[in-house]
């Protein structure tokens, strides 16, 4: 793997906050020391952090900075949805999912691919999650994963696999248990530009791609983007939406949808995971004409963002202390409203401005470790709290590397 491509993986920053069970094994950790692990707690369903989902994660991220005006071949990675300069190599992938389903026990292998001598594969299953996953190529070689990360809840999990092969195989087998899956893979599509795999739409800087794959009744919609400027970090999708914590009266349109010639529109469906990394969307209609994309808003995440820090006398019990400071956090605004305590509990109020075209979705607050946020629906704040102990006698705290709704009209014709 070259330099440039490791640092990609490596500019990529993880989803955080994670509250289900993670796996991480690696094997010969010095050759995979760029995979990074994240403190991770309450938040949606999430892929780990092994190599494959870093991956997984470049096209909500950006193509890093992809030169028009640079005629070098672009490989797409569908199932991934990345795009790979072909100066990296040669990729093979995954063209169709594998699917596997018995007394209701499944497997499904959703993306799999191959660049020179490691091979990426990801899995969503019910299938005992305590398995070893092992990997067979057309010489019947029997592969252990050299890195892997697994998420998951109750029954479901879902698994990303990094494997080291040998040879020009394109045929290989997933064994898990009892179960073995066939799988083959393809060259992947080349384009000189970013801009030639579907139709997109443009607006604020930000481009973004809808590569269109009918399903029978249902269609699905993988989606790439491209800003020199701005971090995407997620598409429009109401489950993922953290905003009415800080935004309560927020009145827009919070998923995306297809529209009809007669201004029928279609939602997405919950997939069986979602979180911070999802590109592949689907939608329960059949193909036709007329169909446009809309997006409503993007998320953007600014990792580079801090606020002064504020230090707190922790007041006593029954008491309120007024701070009313307002810590200024790039073009937004953090107000520090008052701190009170209830007996060992401290709760911290506070106000966030956003802007007109942009909205404050999430943000992380250092310096104090709170148990809990939410909305007082009765002042309108949103409420901070900590533990007495974690308090102390003060406290410092301040915010960082704030989530935000852009506003714009990304609306995408599909003929």
């Amino acid at each position: 793997m070259t330099d440039k491509l490791r640092d990609m993986l490596n500019s990529i920053p993880l989803p955080h906050d994670l509250d289900e069970r993670l796996e991480l094994g690696f094997e010969r950790g010095r050759e995979y020391k760029y995979l990074r692990k994240a403190r991770l707690k309450k938040t949606l369903i999430a892929a780990a952090a092994s190599l494959a989902i870093i991956i997984g994660s470049i096209n909500i991220i950006g193509i890093e900075r992809v030169e028009a005006a640079i005629k070098q071949l672009l490989q797409y990675v569908p199932g991934y949805n990345v795009l790979v300069e072909k100066d990296e190599g040669i990729v093979l992938a995954l063209h169709q999912e594998v699917y596997y389903e018995k007394d209701g026990t499944y497997v499904k292998i959703t993306a799999a691919s191959k660049i020179d001598d490691e091979l990426t594969l990801t899995i969503e299953s019910n299938y005992k999650d305590n398995q070893e996953v092992l990997l067979k190529d057309e010489k019947n070689n029997i592969l252990s994963p050299k890195g892997w990360g697994i998420a998951g809840g109750g029954e479901f999990w879902k698994g990303e696999y990094l494997f080291k092969v040998e040879g020009e195989h394109t045929e290989y087998s997933l064994i898990t248990g009892d179960l073995e899956l066939s799988f083959k893979l393809e060259k992947t599509k080349e384009v000189e530009d970013f801009l030639q795999l579907g139709p997109y739409g443009q607006d604020k800087g930000i481009s973004i791609v809808a590569i269109k794959k009918p399903m029978g009744d249902k269609l699905m919609i993988s989606l790439l983007n491209r800003s020199e400027e701005k971090i995407i970090v997620d598409y429009p999708f109401a489950e993922n939406l953290l905003t009415t914590v800080w935004n309560p009266t927020l009145n827009i349109e919070k998923t995306m949808y297809l529209i009809d010639r007669d201004g029928n529109k279609t939602y997405p469906t919950i997939p069986s995971s979602f979180g911070n990394l999802m590109s592949d969307f689907y939608f329960h209609t059949a193909d036709k004409e007329g169909l446009k994309l809309v997006l409503p808003y993007v998320k953007i995440n600014y990792p580079d963002l801090k606020t002064d820090i504020i230090r707190i006398q922790t007041p006593g019990d029954g008491e309120v202390e007024k701070i009313d400071k307002i810590l200024n956090l790039g073009k937004f605004e953090i107000n520090i409203i008052d701190v009170r305590r209830e007996e060992d509990e401290i709760i911290i109020s506070l106000k966030a401005n956003s802007t007109e075209d942009e909205i404050l979705d999430d943000i992380r607050i250092r310096g104090i470790s709170g148990y809990g946020i939410g909305l007082n629906e009765e002042t309108g704040y949103t409420e901070l709290f900590v533990d007495k102990k974690e308090a102390g006698k003060g406290f410092s705290i301040y915010f960082e590397s704030p989530t935000t709704l852009l506003l714009g009209n990304w609306e995408i014709d599909l003929d």
